[in-house]
């Protein structure tokens, strides 16, 4: 059992957080969530020992059996798979957990100091996931992942023997993964039971039995006090005066709950346009995009889903011109003006702040300014400091203050939700449904694209196809054929496309069976079924290939 009584921790004259108290069973999963800045990447740093604490005491955590995700990790090995094989585990394990996170076979002989800084963090996860310790703390495990990867952590998770502490935003995983949650505000921290569902009710119920405490309270007091001010002049009621005033002095007085704090996004009712929003015909784009097509209507949600590296922010610089097509032909309906969010924030001049962005694009005054930065809690001399100098949450809302301002009927946003806290991702969910316009939004943000997508477009590799998703039930539309396409090689293209969609499903299996298995030798079975079937994949799409020509 892991048990942390009354830690407190302070930088330099700065409160982090006072007396957090909880305490986690072995076996538990418990999520950490909190505003950014609420000191939950400290606590997990404090655990670990990274990170000494200036109160309190903290039991049942040794070094020896901890496994944490580090932010810039090192390695050491010559290729991926021997920087697995070296904490000391078959070669089956390390590569299913490899596959499950989205790296390729041919990855595997890839020099892991090679790889990006999102790879980067995925193979420290991976690694952590192999040692198979006894606790195992995450900070942010999702951030660098896409829909499928986040899926096999999952699934690894909920079937982890060993405790897990994760601190994240991601309320999918929330939802899915954790049997208690760790609120972190206003220096404090509260355990609350369940999922994310269930914190959220349990909080807001705590919040208002606060509220309502502390307002019986201050009109006790009130009373009290007008007592004592009207009678301690005068000597028949002057001892009943001193009786109420040492009842308030000896008063333990509650504080008042903080107010809640949202992010008032509301964008501007969308202009009429044209029914067909957007239309992509054939779109080539280096070996990246091959030969997509898709129709956007008026009014739609687009989900714009798949893995890391297969060209989806590409399509979306495309859309919006900073990039050119190969070929292909791209039309926007009349009417049409798109907002576009991007996920590096390159429509922000970081040489400029906040305030002079907005005076620049839009002819703000600073009083303007500041009241529509306010709104995404934008304040003081965060709106006066250099672009380049906020963190990756604040440019994110002041490029969302822009968005909002630009009037779009189009929104096209890529990773909206990156480094923002629950309560901004709330209110963008909230804000994205009440729009009236049209979207196309590229996020890994499960629990966003369920409130919000009215339609999903899977983006494959090598083959790009379009996928509807209907009561979560995946069914892939296969491509049409070309009217110049021999009936004979229609026929085989439909057989091959059929045997494709067959052989995802058994992989699919496989997968699933890799993941509750925990017999040694099974898993050896299923670790070479899983190579073959990849394979097979891979020959049927290279046959695929050859008959499009």
């Amino acid at each position: 059992m892991i048990l942390l009584d009354n830690v407190t921790k302070f930088y330099g004259e700065r409160l982090i957080f006072r007396d957090v108290t909880f305490k986690v069973v072995d076996g538990e999963k418990l999520g950490i969530v909190g505003k950014n800045g609420a000191g939950k990447s400290t606590l997990v740093k404090i655990m670990t020992g990274a990170e000494p604490f200036d109160a309190g005491t903290i039991g049942g955590l040794r070094s020896e059996d901890i496994g944490f995700v580090e932010q810039t990790p090192k390695f050491t090995a010559a290729t991926l798979l021997d920087e697995m094989l070296a904490v000391g585990v078959e070669k089956f394990q390390a590569r299913k957990i490899l596959f499950g996170l989205g790296f390729t076979e041919a990855e595997l002989e890839k020099n892991p100091n090679h790889f990006s800084g999102g790879e980067s963090a995925k193979i420290s996860l991976a690694k952590a996931l192999l040692n198979e310790p006894r606790i195992l703390i995450l900070d942010e495990p999702t951030n660098h992942l896409d829909i499928y990867s986040i899926e096999f952590l999952e699934e690894f998770i909920k079937n982890y023997r060993g405790t897990v502490i994760a601190v994240t935003h991601d309320r999918h995983f929330l939802q899915n993964c954790v049997e208690k949650i760790l609120d972190m505000e206003n220096g404090r921290a509260t355990l609350y039971p369940g999922n994310y569902e269930k914190f959220v009710q349990l909080k807001k119920e705590r919040r208002e039995a606060e509220l309502k405490a502390y307002e019986k309270q201050q009109e006790e007091i009130a009373k009290l006090e007008d007592f004592v001010r009207r009678n301690k002049v005068r000597a028949s009621t002057a001892k009943r005066a001193r009786s109420r005033q040492i009842m308030l002095d000896r008063m333990e007085r509650l504080e008042k709950p903080p107010s809640v704090e949202t992010s008032n996004i509301k964008l501007n009712d969308a202009a009429e346009s044209a029914n067909r929003v957007l239309i992509l015909e054939k779109i080539f784009f280096k070996n990246i995009i091959k030969d997509f097509s898709a129709e956007i209507f008026k009014g739609e949600k687009i989900g714009l889903i798949g893995r890391n590296g297969v060209g989806k922010s590409t399509l979306l610089k495309i859309i919006v011109g900073e990039f050119k097509a190969d070929s292909g032909e791209i039309k926007i309906g009349n009417r049409v003006k798109i907002g576009y969010l991007s996920q590096g924030h390159e429509e922000l001049n970081e040489n400029r702040t906040p305030l002079e962005e907005l005076n620049y694009e839009f002819g703000l005054t600073e009083g303007q300014a500041r009241s529509e930065l306010a709104r995404l809690n934008l304040f003081a001399q965060v709106v006066e400091k250099p672009i380049a100098d906020l963190s990756g949450g604040e440019k994110t809302r002041v490029a969302l203050t822009k968005l909002i301002l630009t009037g779009a009927n189009f929104l096209i946003l890529d990773e909206p939700t990156n480094h923002l806290d629950l309560p901004a991702r709330e209110a963008i969910e909230s804000a994205l449904n009440e729009f009236d316009g049209t979207i196309l939004i590229v996020t890994h943000d499960r629990y966003l694209l369920d409130k919000v997508a009215t339609r999903i477009i899977e983006f494959l590799p090598v083959r790009n196809e379009e996928l509807e998703i209907k009561n979560e039930k995946p069914a892939r539309a296969t491509s049409k054929p070309k009217s110049s396409t021999p009936k004979t090689n229609t026929q085989a293209l439909d057989k091959i496309e059929a045997q494709i969609k067959m052989a995802e499903m058994e992989l699919k299996m496989i997968e699933h069976e890799i993941n509750s298995a925990s017999e040694p030798e099974k898993l050896t079975t299923l670790a070479a079924a899983h190579a073959a079937k990849i394979a097979e994949i891979d020959e049927l799409y290279l046959r695929w290939e050859e008959l499009q020509c």
